[in-house]
């Protein structure tokens, strides 16, 4: 910020102050004068529209960053209730893949008994197999029987049987081995009857058992083609999910990326704006100096001292030609390159730096007019503090060809400034007092010479060559 309110200084020193007081006085008139205060008024006005274009595009710069902001406050809505989609889309697919794994279980356990059963059908099959011969062999017994009786006249071979005993011992011998022979007969077909039934009902069994493990098997694969059907659903909404999530990052990063440049730009209006109002500022003093240089010339054309009548005996040449510009002559630090004292790297000083403790007076180093001021109150030069620019025409070289030189006094004391934009100064006038105010490590003044307008680096000379 301060850096760019600085290079605002130089170019609008540089600009304006180049209107009204050029290389040599001898080419200045007062038509020129007012032609040229005519070109800073229009050059204010070009400005005002700047002005007033910086603060338009800061209102929008504004609205844009309130859209952006909207935007990312939709777009984090939007994330917040995706994430939750994908933690509960996560919790279904868990429950499902849980479901699956059950049913798998449930599967091989059915697998398990129909092979069990399966087994079973064969040990049956076997037992099957031992009472068909069972029964063969009873419907063998019971047709050789019947077969028997068929032959002897059925229930007659009975009586004969009993009537032929030869005693009642014989007698009741013979009834009871009939007796047993009816009741074998009568189990044999109890006996056939019941293998039947055995045999039916354990074929019906087994088979309903076996057709029911099919079935149960069937209907579990079935709930788990049904499952993992869901399961790939719920992957597959789940990618889209991610997918959503990522489009939306996306936008997130592209939406902050926009509005860091905003606030970037919004930031560069601001200084824009800030360094316009400072030039207006520093154009009103700028006016104000013009309108006492034209006074100047006009006394100048009435035969009295105006500004191109300064110093006309003091010339240069290799002669000193600028009076010492404080009550001390101690010099701390020289023009050129030096060890800055502050950021410690080598740095070009552009000027010389005076310094000694107490109260030690500033200087004009030569009559002119005062170009600028830099106060708490009027604005600063960055890290010059308080500093005090004034505008001179000097010969400088013994050719008679005087020449515009800006003289710069810097970390003055706050609130001694004795000066103000377009006051007259006449050679050695008490303009301020020595201070530390900016980038400064002791009370120092930094002294600068320039020819033309204040530029830095780029015209300034070597203080001590003009100094006597």
């Amino acid at each position: 910020m301060h850096m760019k309110r600085l290079m605002a200084y130089i170019v609008m020193l540089i600009v304006v102050v180049s209107f009204f007081f050029p290389y040599a006085v001898s080419a200045q008139s007062i038509t020129q004068l007012e032609e040229e205060l005519a070109e800073l008024e229009a050059e204010k006005n070009t400005i005002d529209r700047n002005a007033s274009n910086a603060e338009q595009k800061l209102k929008e710069n504004e609205q844009r960053q309130a859209e952006v902001n909207a935007e990312i406050n939709n777009i984090t809505n939007e994330l917040e209730v995706t994430e939750a989609n994908l933690v509960d889309k996560q919790v279904e697919i868990n429950e499902t893949s849980q479901q699956i794994d059950s049913i798998e279980s449930s599967i091989r356990k059915t697998e398990i008994e129909i092979e069990l059963t399966e087994k079973e059908i064969v040990d049956l099959n076997a037992e099957i197999d031992d009472l068909i011969t069972r029964i063969a062999e009873r419907d063998d017994l019971i047709k050789n029987r019947m077969r028997s009786i068929q032959q002897n006249g059925g229930d007659v071979n009975y009586l004969q049987v009993i009537f032929g005993s030869q005693s009642f011992g014989d007698f009741i011998n013979r009834v009871a081995a009939l007796t047993t022979i009816i009741e074998q007969d009568q189990w044999i077909i109890e006996s056939q009857q019941a293998d039947q039934v055995d045999l039916e009902n354990m074929r019906v069994e087994v088979e309903e058992k076996q057709n029911k493990l099919i079935v149960d098997k069937e209907n579990l694969e079935d709930d788990k083609n049904e499952l993992d059907r869901q399961r790939t659903n719920l992957v597959a909404q789940e990618k889209e999910l991610i997918n959503l999530q990522d489009r939306l990052n996306e936008q997130m990063d592209e939406q902050s990326n926009l509005l860091v440049t905003l606030e970037e730009e919004f930031e560069e209006l601001e200084d824009y704006q800030v360094t316009l109002a400072d030039l207006q500022e520093i154009q009103r003093r700028e006016v104000t100096a013009l309108q006492r240089a034209i006074e100047l010339a006009r006394e100048q054309e009435r035969g009295g001292q105006g500004i191109g009548q300064l110093s006309q005996d003091r010339s240069g040449g290799g002669r000193a030609v600028l009076a010492w510009p404080a009550s001390t002559r101690r010099v701390t630090s020289p023009y050129g390159y030096r060890t800055h004292p502050i950021s410690g790297r080598q740095s070009f000083h552009n000027g010389i730096d005076i310094a000694d403790p107490g109260y030690q007076e500033i200087y004009a180093a030569e009559a002119g007019v005062v170009t600028a001021t830099f106060t708490e109150y009027d604005g600063r030069m960055n890290g010059y503090g308080d500093a005090i620019m004034i505008t001179h025409y000097i010969d400088m070289n013994g050719d008679g060809n005087r020449q515009q030189v800006t003289t710069l006094y810097s970390h003055l004391r706050s609130g001694t400034t004795l000066v103000r934009a377009g006051d007259q100064v006449q050679r050695g006038q008490q303009i301020a007092t020595m201070g530390n105010t900016g980038n400064s490590t002791a009370q120092h003044l930094d002294f600068e010479v320039h020819i033309g307008t204040w530029n830095g680096r780029a015209n300034s000379v070597n203080p001590m060559d003009y100094l006597n």
